[in-house]
């Protein structure tokens, strides 16, 4: 038939190394960000039981997500983005990894440092921001997967001040 299917599975927050049991929203968008319409189907909040979706659709080059919300707390979850290129009667296995808050946190607070050190914004501003984030995390504990993560940070960063790319 030529058709390419996407086996989409979103693995578990606070344990990576597993698939979610919970409900997911898939979501597959064309490179320029736009969803994904074909044929009379917009594939924009796919269900995905159990962390798992299937979804068939022409081949192409897609970036895929998964997201989830509570209308009753008004909360929602995204995962990070895969990329996929099927060609005709092709499958493709994503995995999509859903991150921690602390996760969110060291990407935002790095990218607010990369910003202050370029002088797009105040070094004050970013310190404070920093600061007010470590507050408000104070309460959440890291998983094994957050505090691997910033040792790793950490050690890279030693890393490459020591050996600067060349």
């Amino acid at each position: 038939m030529g058709l390419a299917t996407l086996n989409v599975w979103i693995h578990d927050e606070l344990d990576p190394c597993r698939i979610s049991d919970a409900f997911w929203f898939v979501t597959v968008t064309y490179c320029n960000g736009k969803v994904v319409e074909w044929c009379g189907q917009t594939y924009q909040g796919e269900d995905a039981k159990c962390g798992h979706a299937d979804i068939t659709l022409p081949p192409g080059c897609y970036i895929v997500y998964a997201f989830q919300w509570s209308p009753l707390i008004g909360q929602h979850n995204f995962t990070q983005h895969a990329i996929v290129v099927v060609s005709c009667d092709q499958a493709a296995c994503v995995h999509l990894y859903s991150p921690t808050i602390w996760w969110w946190f060291f990407g935002t607070r790095s990218a607010a440092r990369s910003l202050a050190e370029s002088g797009k914004l105040s070094p004050g501003k970013v310190e404070r921001f920093v600061a007010a984030g470590d507050d408000l995390l104070k309460d959440i504990p890291q998983t094994a997967g957050d505090t691997a993560r910033e040792g790793l940070v950490a050690h890279l960063a030693e890393f490459f001040k020591k050996n600067p790319p060349k």
